[in-house]
């Protein structure tokens, strides 16, 4: 953030990170204060075969009313939930947005909806919100959850740039919005290799 977004990037900030697996964190001054995150990575944004969020009451009717057992719970909600469930095609959003199913616009919608209300829910743990940033996943999905996902939290002050977006630019937000909005690719194996160098000199 400090070199794509350096306004924000000291803010408070919710990082959305919509890949395959997927979860939503509020940082001040780039530090974790809360995240979509539970117990595990099961609880928060639906994926795309994990169902996210799930009232608890669901478990126990497939329980006592479908008799499933605890292997066949763990293969349902990992593996068969989320985006597949939801749209009963795929779990692969670029396959679900390129799709005319009305199955898989349902499910673009729901997770498009959630995304939004998560961010609503992290910005009251940092008690207001400076910035939003989607990333991870295909270029496609990000710049489609921000354009269906905008509309829900522009009560928070977001006036999204519907052309920026559609442009797909990496500021996303106009310039006279309160909370600035992009949407910046993620390289997650650079990461992963800057760590374990640090590891590795330390």
């Amino acid at each position: 953030m400090p070199e794509h977004a350096p306004e924000i990037a000291n803010g408070r900030v919710v990082v959305a990170h919509l890949g395959n697996g997927c979860s939503a964190c509020a940082m001040r001054n780039r530090i974790s204060i809360a995240t979509t995150m539970g117990f595990t990575a099961l609880d928060g944004l639906p994926m795309g075969t994990r169902c996210g969020e799930l009232d608890a009451r669901v478990v126990l009717h497939l329980i006592q009313q479908k008799g499933m057992s605890a292997e066949q719970l763990v293969d349902l909600l990992y593996r068969r939930s989320g985006m597949l469930g939801l749209s009963g095609i795929s779990s692969d959003f670029r396959e679900l947005l390129a799709s005319d199913n009305p199955c898989a616009r349902f499910a673009v919608e729901v997770f498009c909806y959630r995304v939004a209300g998560h961010i609503a829910s992290l910005a009251a743990a940092l008690g207001g919100l400076d910035g939003i940033v989607l990333t991870a996943g295909s270029e496609r999905t990000r710049h489609r959850c921000a354009a269906q996902s905008a509309a829900p939290v522009a009560w928070l002050g977001l006036d999204l740039d519907e052309a920026a977006n559609g442009e797909h630019k990496e500021r996303i937000s106009r310039p006279n919005s309160r909370i600035a909005a992009y949407v910046i690719k993620t390289d997650e194996n650079l990461m992963i290799a800057r760590h374990a160098r640090a590891l590795v000199a330390s």
